[in-house]
């Protein structure tokens, strides 16, 4: 079937049920009403819970030093390790020589280059600093500081939030047991204090921080789209730094306000587990956020506070259904590290996985070993879900609405995303080329 009589006869032979699950709401004009920038479609559900659980027996915090980077040597060994940078060496002078589209010097410059925010950043450092740089204080200006209701105070950082950047914001309740036991050889502890601070062997976050603010920032599809090469992870590089100046610019207008505000992209805690608690997402088969309107097309941030906001609740669109019977972005993994079980579990792989909440756990190892081997990082999990779709048109948003109220059809709709070539890698050399907009990010991928 090619796409276009897809589109014309309604989803094909699916096009009755899709009609009945999805326009027989009463006072619906169009075929799926678009959410604003503070509330998803109107076929996400808002549940007290996440889907995928936690066995409060067991999960609780976790060491950072066993993520995936500090397992690595332990897993394959310091010489194996010796030997992949070796080959990941060769290669890549070998790919200069043949001037390998996706891997040349001014793809590997792009990649490089768009860290350069990020690499300003690290915890408790730079533009993730726990304290204030330079904004004024409600007490330097003479006034009291900001006094709004819950929901007033949740609005306004929401608004600021995408001001600076954010695709999508949530707030939750911060629960500690998403923040890392210990970074840099330091602990990390909650005490009654004024102030966030740090000393030779503790960092310490104040009890009155109660809130967490988890954001949501675009990948651009067109990079991602050419993975694995140096394009690709300049796409990914590039949400990381866009992240960097999210979060420090929402931090210090926190600080503006008169409260407390610690800024955080990957480091200090899990930015996925927050960001399903403040309701942004679900947790996919890759054991990465996928968020309703855009997929993994985003990278996360977050910034912890004492002031009082009206929180969200977890969401349900469907997407653990999906992925059950989906596994595309296992069948496109080159490392192999992407579970292919039906059902999500509470076994981990090892040490790099935080035990105790259920979900489908990854062999990290694996993933950055490929990495190194292929000489420029990878996203081809990110890049093949059919949850990532650059052209917001109306006939996927309805797919999207049907999959969340009509699970049934998963299969076929994973069928057809196959048939129509979406995931296919793109070419970096046509990137060069591309009329790219700001940031990589056009209007149709993300909200304007």
């Amino acid at each position: 079937m090619k796409r276009r009589d897809f589109f014309k006869y309604g989803l094909g032979s699916a096009g009755v049920a899709v009609s009945g699950g999805i326009t027989g709401r009463a006072g619906e004009i169009n075929y799926v009403s678009q959410a604003s920038h503070f509330q998803h479609p109107w076929w996400v559900k808002e549940i007290e819970k996440p889907k995928l659980g936690i066995d409060d027996r067991i999960y609780s915090r976790f060491e950072a030093r066993k993520n995936v980077f500090g397992s690595m040597a332990k897993y394959y060994g310091i010489d194996n390790l010796r030997e992949l940078s070796r080959r990941s060496e060769e290669k890549t002078k070998k790919y200069y020589q043949e001037k390998r589209p996706g891997y040349r010097l001014e793809d590997r410059a792009l990649a490089d280059a768009a860290w350069v925010i990020s690499r300003q950043g690290g915890l408790n450092r730079g533009t993730r600093s726990w304290t204030r740089n330079f904004v004024t204080t409600p007490e330097e200006r003479g006034v009291d500081k900001y006094k709004a209701s819950p929901s007033q105070a949740a609005h306004l950082i929401k608004t600021a939030a995408r001001y600076f950047g954010a695709a999508t914001t949530g707030v939750a309740l911060l629960d500690h047991r998403h923040i890392h036991s210990e970074e840099r050889g330091k602990k990390i502890v909650f005490e009654k204090a004024d102030e966030p601070y740090e000393n030779d062997t503790k960092m310490v976050i104040p009890k009155k921080c109660k809130y967490a603010i988890a954001m949501t920032v675009l990948m651009p599809i067109d990079n991602i789209a050419c993975s694995p090469t140096a394009i690709s992870s300049a796409g990914s590089s590039m949400g990381y730094s866009r992240c960097e100046f999210l979060v420090a610019g929402l931090a210090e207008f926190i600080r503006g306000l008169g409260y407390t505000a610690i800024p955080s992209v990957n480091d200090l805690g899990s930015s996925v587990a927050v960001a399903v608690d403040a309701g942004l997402g679900e947790l996919g088969r890759t054991n990465r956020l996928i968020s309703p309107e855009y997929g993994p097309m985003v990278r996360l941030c977050k910034v912890l506070t004492d002031l009082p906001m009206t929180v969200d609740k977890p969401i349900d669109f469907g997407l653990m259904e999906f992925c059950k019977v989906c596994k595309r972005c296992a069948e496109a993994c080159p490392s192999g590290c992407i579970s292919y079980e039906d059902e999500p579990s509470f076994e981990i792989k090892g040490e790099w996985n935080n035990p105790g909440h259920k979900a489908w756990f990854e062999d990290s190892p694996k993933c950055l070993a490929y990495w190194e081997e292929s000489t420029s990082g990878c996203s081809n999990c990110i890049a093949v879900c059919p949850w990532t779709k650059k052209d917001k048109t109306v006939i996927h948003e309805i797919v999207k609405a049907a999959s969340a109220k009509i699970p049934a059809l998963d299969a076929f709709f994973n069928s057809m995303d196959k048939s129509f070539g979406y995931g296919r890698q793109k070419s970096a050399e046509k990137w060069w080329k591309t009329n790219h907009f700001e940031y990589g990010i056009d209007t149709a991928q993300g909200k304007g």
